[in-house]
């Protein structure tokens, strides 16, 4: 069990810290770079409460930096995407916190899948709030377990700041608090108690009605506090505390879709299988020993009831998240990551019942040999998703046939961002070269990848007056209208002018100083196809410096 258990850790390292920055940053992950750069040049967090998330990673990624001696000047990709691994490692440890109950064949195994389900290793190498969501959603549930066990209020401290955390992380942390009720009220039902009935104390009823009471007030009490503590910025500004609050009005109004609508069984494609042209991508290894491991638990009467009713709550939380997940017309494929992670535990705990289901070792041989076989597969998915390979671009990462890209960047805007950086390199103003990008969706990711440049303006739409910069940067449907605007006018014929001779042809306009780079058309992302106009004199520089440089 130990060699598995450092296999796992291995594993999910590797395919956890291996190439970072290969992949272009999505849309999301550069919005989220930027606001975290605000973070670490002005020190203090600004909450956006209609589109953006809780200041959890920004400061996570703050205080790794501050360890590691990042500078807000030079961050790039590979130490942001760090930050998310880091919790994405963390995460295989939770099945130790649960090795009582589900067996330490389970937890091990629950610790491997983990470590090399494609999906949980795709998304923590991702700049996004989600995996710092699932571990604290993980720590919370394996604390409050492990303070039923022990009664040492130090889970409960851990509980409770892994409650405020989830809150501080991402808004929709409501919806695991909500399963995870519905899982307490029907395990109690069904299970009983979560602490064991032969305490080896007397009165033990009133202890364990005095542990509750303890645990009702002191999570929530200091869940609020460390929710509070982030977003005040320290207690300065509550008006944030305010709006993260407020904010369920707005994500009330986008749950109906907001452009991201898919049908209800979009999360059993994603999870159990969804076969293309790629391959056929398939957790259901994890969700069929879930299944099975929630059914031992339900039928298993010789089980300590305590651990049937963990179990138990386990199960119905995992199954009841799906099914929340599944009736929200909004969709997107990292949301149900939590649901990964806990049918991953529940595998680990399926995982166990069989092995013990027969005292024959050539049965316990051969599903070992196929429960291996199963996690070798889930490795080959990995390897593919996250492009585990000694390609220096990124393929299949960043391709729309795997079903954890969600209109991805594509590798065009490494070639554009190289492209503006050597004309600005050319330019008399260097860094200072002015830019301008209009698009609907103001550009991104290009603000993180044009922000060393101090002179880019973004545009929702074309501008009523637009002035003629170095480069423009535009959806293509815009093209022949920035060009129209853009061209040089011939100066009009005054007849009352003293040096008018004669109805002459007026002299031909000069060449226009914006010129349409066909080659250097960039496809940003999924139906979004960037024209490139540059400042005529620039780009012949640029031009004869390539050819001399051949």
């Amino acid at each position: 069990m130990l060699l598995l258990l450092i296999l796992a850790g291995s594993l999910g390292w590797l395919y956890r810290s291996s190439e970072l920055a290969k992949r272009p940053m999505h849309t999301d992950e550069a919005i989220l770079g930027i606001k975290t750069i605000e973070l670490l040049k002005t020190g203090r967090f600004q909450y956006d409460p209609h589109d953006y998330h809780g200041p959890l990673l920004h400061y996570s990624t703050k205080w790794i930096g501050s360890l590691l001696g990042w500078s807000p000047d030079t961050i790039n990709e590979e130490q942001l995407r760090l930050a998310t691994a880091i919790y994405g490692l963390a995460l295989i440890l939770i099945p130790l916190l649960l090795g009582d109950v589900l067996t330490r064949t389970g937890a091990v195994f629950a610790a491997l899948f983990i470590a090399v389900s494609p999906m949980m290793c795709f998304y923590s190498r991702y700049y996004i709030m989600e995996t710092p969501l699932v571990f604290f959603c993980g720590l919370f549930i394996a604390s409050l377990w492990r303070w039923s066990q022990s009664q040492n209020k130090l889970w409960l401290l851990i509980a409770g700041v892994s409650l405020g955390a989830m809150h501080t992380a991402k808004e929709t942390f409501v919806l695991n608090i909500a399963a995870m009720a519905v899982a307490y009220v029907v395990a109690g039902f069904i299970g009983g108690g979560f602490t064991s009935s032969h305490t080896g104390y007397s009165f033990s009823d009133t202890r364990r009605a005095s542990g509750r009471t303890l645990c009702w007030i002191m999570v929530p009490l200091i869940g609020i506090l460390t929710s509070v503590a982030f977003y005040s910025n320290g207690f300065q500004d509550w008006s944030q505390v305010r709006d993260s609050i407020l904010t369920y009005q707005s994500y009330w109004q986008r749950s109906g879709g907001a452009g991201h609508e898919k049908p209800w069984h979009y999360y059993l494609t994603l999870l159990f299988w969804n076969p293309n042209a790629l391959k056929t991508w398939t957790e259901a290894l994890m969700g069929v020993l879930a299944v099975i491991g929630f059914i031992s638990a339900l039928l298993d009467l010789n089980r300590p009831s305590h651990h049937r009713t963990f179990l138990v709550f386990l199960g119905v939380y995992v199954f009841g998240l799906l099914a929340i997940y599944s009736a929200i017309p909004y969709k997107t494929p990292w949301a149900v990551l939590a649901v990964d992670h806990a049918f991953a535990l529940l595998a680990g705990a399926g995982a166990a019942a069989l092995f013990r289901m027969s005292k024959l070792y050539m049965f316990k041989f051969a599903f070992g040999v196929a429960l291996m076989a199963g996690i070798y597969n889930l490795c080959q998915q990995t390897s593919l998703a996250i492009d585990f390979n000694k390609e220096p671009l990124a393929r299949y990462s960043a391709h729309e046939l795997n079903p954890y890209v969600y209109s991805h960047t594509t590798n065009r805007v490494l070639v554009l961002s190289k492209f503006i950086h050597d004309l600005a390199a050319l330019h008399p103003e260097k860094n200072d070269m002015p830019v301008q990008v209009i698009e609907s969706g103001y550009g991104w990711p290009l603000g993180w990848y044009l922000r060393d440049l101090k002179q880019v303006g973004y545009y929702k739409s074309l501008p009523d007056k637009m002035a003629p910069t170095s480069v423009i940067l535009a959806d293509i449907a815009l093209h022949d209208e920035i060009l129209s605007r853009l061209a040089p006018k011939a100066a009009p014929i005054i007849e009352d002018d003293p040096n008018f001779i004669g109805p002459l042809q007026p002299p031909a306009p000069p060449a226009p100083v914006f010129i349409y780079q066909t080659d250097e058309a960039c496809n940003l992302r999924p139906g979004v196809l960037l024209t490139v106009l540059v400042e005529k004199n620039l780009r012949e520089t640029l031009r004869k410096k390539q050819a001399a440089a051949r």
